[in-house]
Order: C-alpha cells, then sequence, then structure tokens
C-alpha cells in the first residue's frame, strides 16, 4: 500500500519512451484530474518515436492508413487533420484508394507534437520530465516504488508503467571468426545508415520474410541497389496487402474455443462464410477486438500450441505492408532481383575470398552452403524477452512473472503486473508488446492505444 504524502503531485514513472510510453502519458495527462508529475526514461532525444518511428527513411511507410492510426476515441481524422496541416499530405506517394500511408518518420513527428500539445494545455497542474537513460531495477521499497536508472539515479513513483519494447533479436545461428568484425553483417537493420555500407551491386542475404525484410527490401531499391536479393525463413511466408477495411464483424458469434484448433476453424469458418467482396480482411479485423476474451479462455497448452503453430500465419495476415511497399516487392520480384526461399539459417562463416558463406537448412537432412556479398538479420523483434536486463531483474526477485506463453510478462487485464502468484502488484503496469501475450495481440498501434485508453483511468485511480 502507497503511503500518504504532503505533495499533492502524483508520481507517474514510465519505463520508455516510444509509441507506448508516449501515448500512455498523453492519455494520463488528459484523463488526470489533479497534480501529477510524470517522468519518462528513454535514451532517444525524442519521444513518441522508438524503434518503429525513428527511421528517417522515406521508404518506410506505415503499413496503416493515416485515418486508422488515431489514438483517441473521440478524436477521429485527428492524425490525417494533422498531416495536412502540416503540409505532409497531400502526397500522391503516400496516398492509395484505401488511405494515405505516410513515412513512419511523419507519425512519429505526430505523436511527439500531440504529446507536447497536451503537456503545454495542461501545464498549470502537471510536469513531465524526459530523463535519456533506461531503468536497470524497479522495486517496491517504503511504500512506493524505486526505479534505479543506468545513470545511477534513483527515482521514486507512485505508479510505474512499463513501456519498452523488446531488444533486437540474437543472433539466429552461431556465427564464425571474423563474421561480425567483416563490416558485411548487418545485425541491426534499424541502425543508422545500416545498410550505407551494402555495395549497388551486392548479392545479399535477408533473414527473415516479414515487415522488416519488407523494409529493407524497399530500402535498398530505393537506393539504387540492383544486385540480387534472397530472402528465407523457415516457411517463406511474406506479409499480405490490405483490403477492404471493416471491423464491426461478429466473428465470435458466442463461441469459446477451447483448443488452438477450435480457434483456427472458427476463422476459417468465418472466412468462407463471409462476402467476398469483403474477403477474409475483414474477418482477420474484426476478430481483433474480441481476441483478449478468446485468448483469455484457451488452456495454457493450447496458447502455447497457436504460438507454435498459427503465429506465423497469424503475422502475414494480421500485419499487412502498405501497398507502396507490397508494389516495390512485387516490382523486385517480377525483375528477378529479390528470391524468397524457405529455408533456416543454422550457420554463417566467413569465406576464404571474405564474403559470408552461410549454411541454410531446407530440411533436417538437407543443407546448402552458399555466399553473399552481404547478411541482414530481419528476424523480428526478440521473443527472449528475460534477456532484457530489467525483465530479467523482476523475474529473478519475484516482482514478476512470464505470461503463459512466455511472449512478455504477465498482466491482468487491467494491464497490472502479476507476480509469480498471480497477485497484481499494486501500482506496477505493463503496456505495448511485451503484453502480447496476455491478450493475445497487442503489437500494432491502434490496438495499444485503444487498450491505454481503457485502462489508464484504473492506473491514475491506482484501483486494486
Amino acid at each position: 500500500m502507497i503511503t500518504p504524502r504532503t505533495d499533492p503531485f502524483l508520481r507517474l514513472a514510465i519505463v520508455g519512451g516510444g509509441f507506448t510510453g508516449a501515448v500512455l502519458a498523453i492519455h494520463a495527462i488528459r484523463a488526470s484530474g489533479g497534480p501529477l508529475d510524470i517522468v519518462v526514461l528513454e535514451p532517444r532525444a525524442e519521444l513518441g518515436r522508438g524503434v518503429a518511428y525513428s527511421t528517417q527513411d522515406r521508404s518506410h511507410r506505415i503499413n496503416v492508413p493515416s485515418d486508422r492510426l488515431d489514438i483517441g476515441t473521440n478524436e477521429p481524422g485527428a492524425v490525417t487533420a494533422w498531416l495536412h496541416a502540416q503540409g505532409i499530405l497531400p502526397d500522391a506517394a503516400s496516398e492509395d484508394a484505401t488511405g494515405a500511408y505516410v513515412p513512419r518518420a511523419d507519425y512519429g513527428a505526430y505523436i511527439g507534437d500531440t504529446l507536447a500539445r497536451t503537456l503545454a494545455a495542461a501545464a498549470d497542474r502537471v510536469r513531465l520530465r524526459h530523463l535519456r537513460t533506461t531503468a536497470t531495477e524497479v522495486r517496491m521499497a517504503g511504500g512506493a516504488w524505486v526505479i534505479v536508472t543506468g545513470s545511477g539515479e534513483r527515482i521514486m513513483a507512485d505508479r510505474v508503467a512499463l513501456c519498452f519494447g523488446h531488444a533486437v533479436p540474437a543472433l539466429p545461428c552461431p556465427i564464425g571468426a571474423g563474421v561480425a568484425q567483416s563490416g558485411r553483417l548487418v545485425a541491426d537493420p534499424w541502425a543508422t545508415d545500416a545498410l550505407a555500407g551494402i555495395d549497388p551491386d551486392a548479392s545479399v542475404l535477408v533473414v527473415g520474410t516479414g515487415l522488416t525484410m519488407a523494409d529493407v527490401v524497399t530500402s535498398l531499391g530505393a537506393g539504387g541497389h540492383r544486385g540480387s536479393i534472397t530472402a528465407v525463413s523457415r516457411r517463406g511466408l511474406l506479409p499480405k496487402t490490405h483490403g477492404v477495411f471493416k471491423m464491426d464483424l461478429d466473428v465470435v458469434g458466442g463461441q469459446r474455443p477451447a483448443t488452438a484448433l477450435d480457434l483456427l476453424r472458427l476463422v476459417r469458418t468465418r472466412i468462407a462464410a463471409v462476402d467476398p467482396a469483403l474477403g477474409w480482411h475483414a474477418v482477420v479485423d474484426s476478430l481483433r477486438p474480441a481476441l483478449p476474451d478468446l485468448w483469455g479462455s484457451l488452456p495454457p497448452d493450447e496458447k502455447r500450441r497457436v504460438v507454435r503453430r498459427l503465429l506465423p500465419f497469424w503475422e502475414v495476415h494480421r500485419f499487412r505492408i502498405a501497398p507502396q511497399i507490397e508494389a516495390a516487392l512485387t516490382r523486385a520480384r517480377i525483375e528477378g532481383r529479390l528470391t524468397v526461399e524457405r529455408a533456416a539459417i543454422t550457420g554463417l562463416a566467413l569465406g576464404p575470398d571474405g564474403r559470408l558463406e552461410a549454411e541454410l537448412g531446407r530440411s533436417r537432412s538437407e543443407t546448402e552452403r552458399r555466399r553473399f556479398d552481404a547478411v541482414v538479420l530481419c528476424t523480428g523483434p526478440e521473443r527472449e524477452v528475460a534477456r532484457n536486463p530489467l525483465v530479467a531483474a523482476l523475474l529473478a526477485d519475484g516482482t514478476a512473472s512470464l505470461d503463459a506463453v512466455g511472449l512478455g510478462l504477465a498482466v491482468d487485464r487491467r494491464s497490472r503486473v502479476l507476480d509469480p502468484s498471480g497477485e497484481a502488484q499494486a501500482g506496477l503496469y505493463a503496456f505495448g508488446p511485451m503484453t502480447r501475450g496476455s491478450f493475445g495481440e497487442m503489437t500494432g498501434a491502434p490496438d495499444i492505444a485503444q487498450h491505454i485508453v481503457n485502462a489508464v483511468g484504473g492506473l491514475l485511480a491506482g484501483k486494486a
């Protein structure tokens, strides 16, 4: 229980100042009725960008139309209106029949500007500090939460919200001597100028065939790359393209799937029955609001079965690409510059000619070795969340626990962090992708924002 203080300010510490942390700050300011003291721990210079929206590459576009990216339920069209006001729209390169898919940097700028305007409007009762550091420890002491930062500062808070994303993935395979120092391996495609060292005629192996691969291939093409690109993943699945946007179908119909197979059958049945003019897109999108309830009713073993067997297929249908990106990928494949293959990378060594030699597994018994001028890792966010030092510390001291499928921290429906016994930690919350395993889905910006809107009142009130 938090002890009363004479200081009237409610102290909120937000660990992570990317999209999730910035949107939480925005809604906390809007929803609070009294004095609020916010401190945001974020190493980047700007709040609201994170990994996704820090890119300055104009070919990296949001994969959702701007009119579907509003962060508040009572302000439809706010993002699109802001883009017009800033002169970013109209833009023929960004607009499509389904909406405007602007560069991701522009959406990051919108989030940062919205936070600044929201803070300015509440300057008489809200103060916010941005500390360019990380948290190394979060623990309860003396009736309040203590956050120890990477710079050694100790911060006291009444509420703590963990909003950091996942780390850069670990290497997907063993690498040989000299590979990391060769300059030919791009382990973090989001690093500044990560692709700048790749020669225009270089043969490139991209490990992964999801959204990050799509961005890398598009960036290489925009930069004048003309060499061959080979993209590999175990299933060779590519992100799907957009169709009709509709989220109000009754997909569940009162059913509660008890197994992963039941859930799969439900989705397939609904897709088979839907109006062909709508297509499968409407079924997938309409499932999203119902997913937390469906996910919560599945036994842990069935949740793990979903992650193991179905998650890759869900992701390529759920996280679709902008039409401009789809066109770039299609053009690259038609021109023969891009080849997509089913294979797993099982080893990476430095060849005698100085190129990188990749061992690619086609099956349990079939492997081949091929050489490339460069290798770019696009395997997606780190799923071993305990690799994050702060998460490891929270797990080690019993403050937090992993969700049933090991994708992130266990939280309840109000986003309160759960300890190993399943008890909610008063005043400690987690938001964003790290809660995906608790809700079934919590990666897309609209889903995160809506969840924050629903949960922020309880956070401020500190309801048990």
